[in-house]
Formats: C-alpha cells, sequence, structure tokens
C-alpha cells in the first residue's frame, strides 16, 4: 500500500504565496514536510508561511527571491540549507502569464514587446534552470538524492490564439528543460518531472481567462469532465511524483487537466 508519507522531508516550492504554488506548499505540509518558500511577494509569502504552519504544525518559512536573478536564487537557497539543513524536494513552480496589448489599434501579437517577452522567460524558463541548479549544487548533489517537479502547463503542449507567446513558448522550453535535467541528474540518484495543469480554480488560466471564468463554459469546451480542476487535484500527481514510492518516474511530462487534450 502506498501512503506517501514525507514526514522529515525539506521541500522548497517557489510561487508558493498564492495560487497553486499556495496549494503545494499545503499538501506537502500536511504529508509531513517541513517547507521553504521562495517568492517575489515578500509580505504575503511571510503571512501564508505563518498561516500554513500554525494549521500543519510544521516549520514553513518564507525567503524572498526573483528566480529569475541569480544572485537571489543563490542567497535564497543558501539561507534555506542554513536553516533546514537539507532541500530533499523542489518544487519550480514559480511563473507568470502576460497578454500581448489590447487597446484599439494594437494587435495583440505583432504589438508584444521585447520587455514583456523577456520578462517571462526569465521566469518561466531560466528561473527553473537556476533554481534546480541551486538546490543540486547546495545540498541535493550532497544528499545523492533528490525529487524536483516543475511546472509546465497544457500552453506548453498546445498553443491558443490568446496573444501571449512568450507563454507558450516558455512552458514549451519547461517540458524539454525537464527531459534535459532528468538525464543530466539522474547520476546524483535525483529524479526530475513536470506537471502540466490545464484549467484548475485556484491557478493563473481560471482567474485571468473570461471564457474559463464562466460557468456556461465548461458545458462545450471539451472537457470530459465539464469543469475546471479544483483545489487540491493538482497536488494528487504532485505526492506521488516527490514520494519515496517513485523510484523510476524520471523525464516525464504529466498532464492534469480532467482529459481536455484528449479531447481536442
Amino acid at each position: 500500500m502506498y501512503e506517501y508519507d514525507l514526514s522529515g522531508k525539506v521541500a522548497v516550492v517557489t510561487g508558493g504565496a498564492k495560487g497553486l504554488g499556495n496549494e503545494y506548499v499545503e499538501t506537502l505540509a500536511l504529508q509531513g514536510c517541513d517547507v521553504a518558500i521562495i517568492d517575489i511577494e515578500a509580505q504575503l509569502a511571510e503571512e501564508e508561511a505563518l498561516r500554513i504552519s500554525q494549521m500543519t504544525k510544521r516549520k514553513i518559512k518564507a525567503y524572498y527571491g526573483d528566480v529569475g536573478e541569480e544572485a537571489d536564487v543563490v542567497k535564497a537557497v543558501g539561507e534555506i540549507v542554513a536553516d533546514f539543513g537539507r532541500i530533499d524536494i523542489l518544487v519550480n513552480n514559480a511563473g507568470i502569464l502576460l497578454y500581448g496589448p489590447k487597446e484599439e489599434g494594437k494587435d495583440p501579437y505583432l504589438d508584444y514587446s521585447v520587455e514583456t517577452w523577456d520578462r517571462v522567460m526569465k521566469t518561466n524558463i531560466t528561473g527553473p534552470w537556476l533554481v534546480t541548479r541551486e538546490v543540486v549544487k547546495q545540498s541535493m548533489q550532497w544528499l545523492r538524492h533528490g525529487k524536483v517537479v516543475n511546472i509546465a502547463s497544457v500552453g506548453g503542449i498546445r498553443s491558443t490564439k490568446a496573444g501571449c507567446p512568450s507563454y507558450h513558448a516558455s512552458k514549451a522550453g519547461v517540458i524539454l528543460l525537464t527531459a534535459s535535467q532528468a538525464a543530466e541528474l539522474a547520476p546524483y540518484g535525483i529524479l526530475v518531472n513536470a506537471l502540466s495543469p490545464g484549467s484548475i480554480e485556484n491557478g493563473t488560466m481560471v482567474a485571468r481567462s473570461a471564457n474559463a471564468s464562466r460557468k456556461d463554459y465548461w458545458a462545450t469546451n471539451g472537457c470530459p469532465l465539464h469543469r475546471p480542476g479544483r483545489y487540491g487535484e493538482m497536488s494528487c500527481a504532485l505526492i506521488a511524483l516527490v514520494s519515496d514510492e517513485n523510484t523510476y518516474v524520471n523525464g516525464q511530462n504529466i498532464v492534469v487537466d480532467g482529459g481536455w487534450m484528449v479531447q481536442m
């Protein structure tokens, strides 16, 4: 029987102050993990760390850091290792979705700025590479084990005409980055996988999509379950991947979308 007990493990979740990242912090703590949050929203991260710590009786601490900035990442990971002693699990969740301009006379794609493109790429693809590098260098390579989960997206597999080219490109990059990391880090006993959420109620896509937030949308959008994902339904896959029971799933991208992709 698989019980997925994570007691004694230390996890790091980037972008854990809100949204799906916040769910992952809660879930990991409820399974017995102590958790470090890395987030640019320092005050919110500290508030959530206190709330989840009080709820779960686990050690939860927040650390400031922009995942796309090398100095921030090196500092935050160093502080986490000093405070917790080790890092067993990393969830690269931090990400942003920025659309092109919607003003009259502007084309969301043709007028998409280089600044917007660079900002998304720095967070969504440089971030997972950089944080993983530091976590492995500062802890996992010495432990000779570890689990890394990169949060990709169905938007990295199928595109939409939504005016967010950098999001699609960056999330596709996360999926292939995951495969590369899985091969590179296997000699250290580290397994690396990706999760690709579809439309999840507490995630970015539902919150920012005019269509996905309409109740009648789900009857016709192609999802066999006729609803968005609910709180906790991403964590089901996450816990299985980071548990000790996972000894052979490596380099995979697991889609959690209620079957939406199979009916497109």
